[in-house]
């Protein structure tokens, strides 16, 4: 999960203490046998309850003891259609609501879950055409209008689908979680200019919206402008000083930046003293290490894993750290508890490889570096460290196996092309070099001293010379 997914995450984990209270009063009095009431509100919240925590046998018990007592009320068929969906039955829920439909034509919230079900299934006209149904009802419903522009992205219509949103009236209240919905849509279907604009909307007519700014400082963090985000997450600050989010936002957008010391002030704030805090605490040992103060990294590494001792990339910069001083029985035993925390994590695996290249260990080298691009296959730098490690280890023609044996996958790459033609060059075989030499130069002439990084001798060659000559003037 990206920093991003994080947040948003964050952002929409809420849980409503009375509901929980009032819900397993629920569950009581159900496995007790008494007699009890509920009116229909509190069923349908208490059902709304357990389908919001997937919890989907208590929601059916809920809903079969609710029909119980209203027999006829469509409510709860249109719940037990949204527990089909909570199982995957789309088909099912179609069904049951097709039938009602046929009931009550006019029931909107069968027509706009009907809408739900079509778009899940991928039948985006049916989707509109029940959404448009349910619009032409209630032309200001803001979650149809929604709706009708997530379908719009799927579809590719991006135009459309900001139209829609555009028409969300003015006077509706976007509060936390409903501003969090309009950006997930943006977000998804890379919508960031839209993002900013809706924002921008909602603080016009909101001008305290702190999490307008949040969102407004999350999507230029996106965009890479960097003062723009700050500016933005400082208001979200200022409205709100208790805003851990905001804090960490803020600090985020100054270490990319590269502003480290006020982005360990800001990632200071952000510290809430709970397991969370871990990966704060690492972004703050980072910051220490490109103010090139490994002792201080080195305290805030140590600070994450007494907080966590399973967060990896507190164990990983340790061993960056370690490396860095020549301490290779302590680089290694860190890079090897990274791992074990999260074994599918590339980088992992190439600083261990390096490391026992260093360590003049071929065996586990290689196998490392297997890892990593088993891993990450569509890295072509992993591949080309590989075989950089079987040249050092005087494995050339292994290393222009490896080459070759990948070079379909990325034939488009010109350092795969110089790189096989040096090697062949260094094991003698000039005409295998002459022909990856022309195929590299054709497509980046003006890197053609990548060449000679591990065949310098090339550069007194003729005939070399007047082969990158013809490339390159």
């Amino acid at each position: 999960m990206d920093e991003q997914e994080k947040v948003m995450t964050e952002y929409g984990d809420y849980l409503d203490e009375e509901m929980e209270e009032r819900a397993r009063n629920f569950e009581r009095q159900l496995n007790s046998g008494d007699t009890f009431f509920y009116d229909t509100d509190e069923l349908g919240q208490i059902i709304d309850y357990y389908l919001d925590f997937e919890e989907i046998i208590k929601a059916t018990q809920a809903i079969a003891y609710a029909e119980s007592i209203y027999p006829f009320e469509t409510y709860y068929k249109i719940k037990k259609a949204e527990v089909y969906i909570a199982q995957r039955n789309i088909n099912g829920a179609v069904k049951l609501l097709e039938k009602y439909r046929t009931i009550e034509p006019q029931n909107i919230e069968i027509a706009t879950l009907l809408g739900d079900c079509y778009s899940m299934s991928l039948q985006y006209k049916r989707a509109i055409e029940c959404y448009m149904f349910s619009l032409n009802q209630e032309t200001q419903n803001e979650e149809i209008l929604l709706r009708l522009a997530r379908v719009h992205f799927a579809m590719g219509n991006h135009k459309k689908a900001n139209s829609y949103i555009n028409a969300i009236p003015t006077n509706y209240i976007y509060d936390e979680l409903s501003i969090q919905e309009f950006i997930k849509l943006f977000l998804d279907y890379n919508q960031n200019a839209e993002a900013i604009l809706f924002l921008e909307k909602v603080i016009n007519e909101d001008p305290y919206n702190y999490s307008a700014w949040y969102f407004k400082g999350l999507i230029y963090q996106r965009m890479e402008e960097y003062n723009e985000s700050v500016n933005a997450y400082e208001f979200c600050i200022a409205i709100d000083e208790t805003n851990t989010l905001g804090h960490l936002g803020k600090g985020n957008s100054l270490m990319e930046s590269n502003d480290y010391n006020a982005a360990i002030k800001s990632f200071t704030l952000s510290l809430d003293n709970d397991e969370s805090d871990a990966e704060v605490l690492c972004n703050i040992a980072e910051c220490y290490e490109n103010l090139k103060d490994d002792k201080g990294a080195k305290f805030y590494y140590e600070k994450a894993i007494k907080l966590n001792p399973n967060i990896s990339d507190a164990y990983f910069g340790m061993a960056m750290i370690y490396k860095r001083k020549k301490m290779w029985k302590d680089a290694k035993r860190c890079l090897h508890k990274a791992i074990d925390i999260d074994q599918y994590e590339s980088m992992y695996h190439i600083e261990l490889a390096e490391l026992y290249l260093t360590l003049e260990d071929n065996t586990l080298c290689y196998y490392h570096y297997n890892l990593a691009y088993e891993l990450d296959s569509e890295t072509v730098e992993i591949l080309l460290d590989f075989a950089h490690a079987k040249f050092e280890f005087n494995d050339i023609d292994d290393a222009i196996e490896l080459l070759l044996e990948n070079l379909e996958d990325h034939d488009e790459d010109h350092r795969m092309y110089y790189r096989i033609a040096s090697y062949n060059f260094l094991r003698g075989h000039y005409e295998k070099g002459y022909n990856f030499l022309h195929a590299a130069l054709k497509m980046k002439a003006d890197e053609y001293l990548l060449l000679f990084e591990f065949a310098p001798f090339l550069e007194n060659e003729k005939n070399v010379s007047n082969i990158i000559d013809l490339y390159t003037k």
